[in-house]
């Protein structure tokens, strides 16, 4: 098998190919290393010619590898006439390098701010609260009077049944119950009016007992004021 070198960073490495294959994330560095060496503009063709030879990566993966540095915006392509050509340089990944590093710190920046207001609350919330034994007499009276509240809450809602407005409430609603009631009633004897007209021979008791109603039905009386 034929032996190759190449050159990355200073380093002089000899390769042989077939024996190891080179990993996709090691295509990626060698073929950018490649870009920001040459300070060049390359066709696809171009490089699928150069970069066996230069880099170690097979002709056949270099589309693929070069478009995933398109894609993760690391080499700069344009169309020009009816071909792509692509380009790297090292300026221009320096720049975005310094452009993240200063994002980074800035977000660090808020970080750290937004931390040092929390401790500061955090300290400003926690003044007074000492377990003094003044902050604990204090805690058991607020303790007692929680205490006593609900006592009263209890006591209160057994009286709930003399309260003028539960009175008034329950008044209303009987006198709703007692007006509806008596207007079916109403209904019943129009329907039993009705049917002797159709029918002469027929009695009430007849009509009611068809219609499963006591003999003796009437009218509701006025109910009374109270419960």
């Amino acid at each position: 098998l034929k032996k190759f070198k190449w050159k990355g960073k200073g380093l002089t490495r000899t390769s042989s190919m077939g024996r190891k294959g080179v990993s996709y994330a090691e295509k990626q560095v060698r073929m950018q290393a490649y870009f920001h060496e040459t300070k060049q503009v390359y066709s696809l063709k171009q490089l699928e010619r150069k970069l066996p030879k230069a880099k170690g990566i097979v002709s056949q993966s270099v589309k693929d590898v070069l478009q995933s540095l398109v894609d993760e915006e690391k080499v700069d392509f344009d169309k020009i006439g009816s071909g792509n050509f692509f380009w790297s340089f090292p300026s221009k990944a320096s720049q975005k390098r310094k452009n993240l590093i200063s994002s980074l710190e800035s977000e660090i920046g808020k970080k750290k701010r937004k931390l040092d207001q929390l401790q500061q609350d955090k300290q400003k919330a926690s003044m007074g609260r000492d377990d003094t034994d003044s902050r604990r007499k204090k805690l058991q009276k607020y303790k007692d009077l929680q205490d006593m509240i609900a006592k009263v809450d209890v006591e209160l809602s057994k009286f709930a049944a003399s309260d003028p407005k539960t009175i008034e409430k329950k008044q209303k609603a009987i006198k709703c119950c007692w007006t509806n009631a008596n207007r079916w009633i109403d209904n019943v004897f129009q329907i039993l009016t009705f049917a002797k007209k159709k029918r002469p021979d027929l009695k009430d008791k007849d009509i009611l007992k068809y219609m499963q109603l006591p003999e003796e039905l009437d009218y509701l009386p006025d109910p009374k004021h109270g419960i």
